[in-house]
């Protein structure tokens, strides 16, 4: 049972995702991390899969948060105060995003393992900042270790995976006042449903071009991958030999009768598998529909045919089959998060294709790569 604070520092549980507790004393004098009240959240009340977060780069009007709150159900939405700021650890310093949040609502759209740990939500709402498992690797930043965030000294009453992409510190509200974050600029939704792809493209429309919108699951599987007789009939018996340099050399018999090149919308001329444009073509037609085609970027395409292996491998690439491409290459490189729109990756989701940017191991956001061949 914790008691109020009088004139001895009171003794917290930190408490990672995982649910592991261990014990850690703000020190004595620190106000960053002072307490005016020990109380508990309690157990999780309701839980909620969050399928999208937007952010924008200044204050979301009021009318637009509840607009854009309003295409889902009530309670259905959480506000944050997003922003970066310095973060000072004893052997490394850097920016990190931070969020801040109501403990209550949010930890609702939070991965279950995360939202049921009462602790975490406890601790943040009593001034304490929780930590991404990454952020901690990075920095050196033990369970109970403190830092400094923004100017302010801080104990680390959490580790936790909140499920949002490149948020390293989650704060109350509080505290981020203390922090000089913004006022609301962001929002995470949960629609309920199977497929968040409609929820997704329906928030694109109503928030601005250099708004953040990011997809937190997958949309629903709803094809057939590659039949082996199908893709056989469909995509022909490729032959190709590996030089001692590296380079693959294709049977142009079958380069001949399957790659060729046509004019797409939004891209332009692209080289392909003649089995990729009926998909292709729909997929991007979609993408121009909603209003998304200022998010591929044409001049950034790199090719779709391309002779070669995969990259630290002897496998032969999906670009030597002609049913990859490469977009908006500049700011998606291969081993990085990228900044591919997510309407853009779920409606080429929708049309067979299979996003790099997905790969856990060695994602590669620019590369979009044929999964299925669907009647079209």
């Amino acid at each position: 049972m914790l008691s109020a604070c009088s004139s001895q520092a009171t003794r917290l549980p930190l408490t990672r995702a995982a649910g592991a507790d261990s014990q850690a004393a703000p020190e004595q004098g620190d106000k960053t991390t002072a307490l005016a009240a020990v109380h508990t959240l309690g157990p999780l009340d309701q839980h909620f899969v969050a399928d999208v977060l937007v952010r924008t780069p200044a204050p979301m009007p009021a009318a637009q948060m509840q607009k854009v709150a309003g295409i889902v159900p009530p309670g259905r939405a959480a506000t944050l105060r997003t922003g970066t700021l310095p973060l000072a650890a004893p052997s490394q310093t850097g920016d990190v995003a931070v969020a801040g949040v109501d403990p209550a609502v949010f930890r609702r759209f939070t991965p279950q393992n995360t939202a049921e740990v009462t602790g975490v939500w406890d601790n943040i709402a009593r001034g304490y900042v929780a930590l991404s498992y990454d952020a901690a690797r990075r920095f050196g930043v033990p369970l109970g270790g403190t830092v400094t965030l923004g100017g302010l000294r801080l104990d680390v009453g959490a580790l936790a995976d909140t499920g949002l992409p490149d948020v390293d510190a989650i704060v109350s509200n509080d505290l981020a006042d203390r922090l000089r974050l913004p006022a609301p600029n962001g929002l995470v939704l949960s629609g309920g449903n199977d497929d968040p792809t409609p929820l997704v493209l329906d928030v694109r429309k109503m928030v601005a071009n250099d708004a953040r919108v990011d997809m937190l699951r997958p949309p629903a599987e709803r094809m057939s991958f590659f039949n082996v007789a199908d893709a056989r009939r469909r995509l022909g018996t490729l032959t190709y030999q590996v030089m001692p340099d590296g380079k693959v050399v294709v049977d142009p018999q079958w380069v001949a009768q399957n790659i060729v090149t046509e004019t797409v919308p939004i891209i332009g001329r692209m080289t392909c598998h003649k089995a990729i444009f009926p998909q292709l073509i729909k997929a991007l037609t979609e993408i121009q529909a909603n209003g998304l085609a200022d998010k591929i970027h044409p001049e950034q395409y790199e090719g779709c045919y391309y002779p070669k292996l995969i990259e630290d491998s002897d496998h032969l690439s999906m670009h030597a089959w002609g049913l990859a491409f490469d977009l908006n290459t500049a700011t998606n490189q291969r081993l990085t998060h990228g900044d591919m729109d997510p309407g853009v990756v779920a409606i080429f989701k929708k049309w067979g294709f299979r996003w790099g940017g997905d790969w856990k191991d060695t994602p590669d956001p620019m590369h979009f790569e044929l999964a299925a061949l669907l009647d079209v």
